[in-house]
């Protein structure tokens, strides 16, 4: 025990040490919000009460607060590469975006829980003044150095432990960076959205049965994820009065084996995830639209299939794309067919 703390205090020292080493030779040319005016303030993150600056000038962002952070403009120097950047959405945010991300974390799908092989050495040689990580809990407090990230410059971890708390993921990013202004406006937009959705489509789910479903790159072969309310594809969905039944608050789907697809044969209507050009957003879910199970579907037959685009976006400005895509869709899909069509 004693040996592991004296690795992990050497590893800050030397992490601090590069620090102040690159300190002492650009110390004058420094943006850093604390050596204009030195204001700070405290930030209530799941890794602590954290003293941060008041107006951060050199921010490294790190896995899902990446779309918050670019969308909002942060003044973000860093961010680890990788992402997905159709969650991002705004184009100068993913080119702002595509400039600084250059911090590997050992994977290329960050935005899906991420490796978390950081280089603490790159980051430091940044000299930011802050750094915000969005990795999940799991995944920060079993893979990531707090330690060492702390010895770098004050750092906020914020990811999420549900597919829910992206909008808090997002709330809490934009305020520490100082852009919370930015935030409020997109998230009024999607409510305002989001609440004239509900009201048109009341009449249209009232007593219908909707399931949701998806192969992500990490499903086990010959197996499928049934969603439920409060997961990837379905949680804004949910906002707009749609509710997928089945599952519980610890449990917003379940892998289950392909030869399970008879079990959304009561589905009025089934959700499914895409693209934004309206291509499969997970390739291996072509082997579930081309089985005889899914043609056999009662939703499949009567075309009441809903692919949604921006479903697992973690932003507000994803989430507005989303809910359009959803409204399309649904549109299309509550139009009887014509004959001949």
């Amino acid at each position: 025990m004693r040996g592991k703390l004296r690795l992990v205090m050497a590893s800050s020292l030397a992490v601090a040490a590069l620090v102040a080493s690159g300190c002492s030779s650009g110390e004058s040319e420094s943006t850093d919000s604390s050596a204009t005016n030195g204001a700070t303030r405290t930030f209530a993150a799941a890794n602590g009460n954290i003293e941060i600056p008041a107006q951060p000038q050199r921010i490294v962002a790190l896995s899902r607060v990446i779309p918050s952070l670019f969308i909002a403009d942060a003044p973000v120097i860093a961010a680890t590469s990788g992402y997905d950047t159709s969650t991002i959405v705004d184009e100068d945010a993913i080119k702002r975006y595509q400039e600084v991300a250059t911090l590997s974390t050992g994977t290329a799908k960050t935005n899906a829980g991420g490796g978390t092989q950081l280089s603490y050495e790159q980051i430091a040689a940044l000299k930011p003044d802050l750094i915000i990580s969005g990795f999940p809990q799991k995944a920060y407090k079993s893979g990531i150095s707090d330690e060492q990230l702390q010895a770098i410059a004050p750092t906020l971890s914020l990811g999420p432990s549900t597919p829910t708390e992206w909008r808090e993921v997002g709330e809490k990013a934009a305020d520490a960076a100082g852009r919370a202004d930015e935030f409020d406006q997109q998230k009024a937009e999607y409510d305002k959205l989001a609440g004239e959705l509900k009201e048109k489509y009341a009449g249209t789910v009232a007593g219908k049965k909707f399931a949701a479903f998806s192969v992500f790159n990490s499903t086990q072969a010959d197996s499928f994820q049934r969603e439920f309310d409060d997961s990837f594809t379905t949680n804004i969905a949910n906002d707009i009065g749609i509710t997928f039944p089945g599952g519980t608050p610890k449990k917003t789907s379940e892998i289950v084996s392909i030869e399970r697809l008879s079990d959304l044969a009561d589905a009025d209507y089934i959700v499914y995830q895409v693209n934004p050009d309206g291509s499969l957003k997970y390739p291996r879910m072509q082997d579930v639209l081309d089985s005889e199970a899914w043609k056999n579907l009662p939703a499949v037959k009567a075309n009441r299939v809903i692919p949604v685009a921006y479903a697992s976006s973690e932003s507000y400005a994803g989430a507005i794309k989303s809910l359009q895509s959803l409204s399309a869709a649904l549109d299309k899909a509550s139009t009887p067919a014509t004959a001949g069509s």
